[in-house]
């Protein structure tokens, strides 16, 4: 029973696509590329209104930080990925849905500003 449930503990962490991130990416790393990647996408943001666009949805702000974030830690998951674009669209999500909460956060001080 205990080999089974092993077993079962290890798929269910593998279809889990933010612990199996965090196995992949030290987690000092993920957070130091998550603040650089919220970071970027403030200045980016400001950049926008700067040059008379229209604000970013929350959205879009949140697909672009999540999108630099990816490019960020790219390499320590590039050997251990499929070659498979809907995976890499679940990555996404799932970077989106577990840092969507501090993204907004961030979103709000930046509508604020204006």
């Amino acid at each position: 029973m205990n080999l089974q449930e092993s077993i079962r503990r290890i798929l269910m962490e593998e279809t889990n696509l933010i612990k199996m991130i965090m196995r992949r990416v030290p987690p000092e790393i993920l957070e130091l590329e998550f603040v650089e990647s919220l970071d970027m996408a403030s200045d980016m943001f400001f950049r926008f209104i700067k040059n008379g666009e229209r604000s970013t949805s929350l959205k879009s702000f949140v697909e672009l930080t999540v999108s630099i974030l990816v490019d960020g830690i790219h390499s320590e998951l590039y050997s251990t990925i499929p070659e498979d674009v809907a995976w890499y669209d679940d990555v996404k999500k799932s970077l989106e849905e577990y840092y969507k909460d501090r993204i907004k956060v961030r979103y709000k001080r930046l509508i604020s500003e204006l």
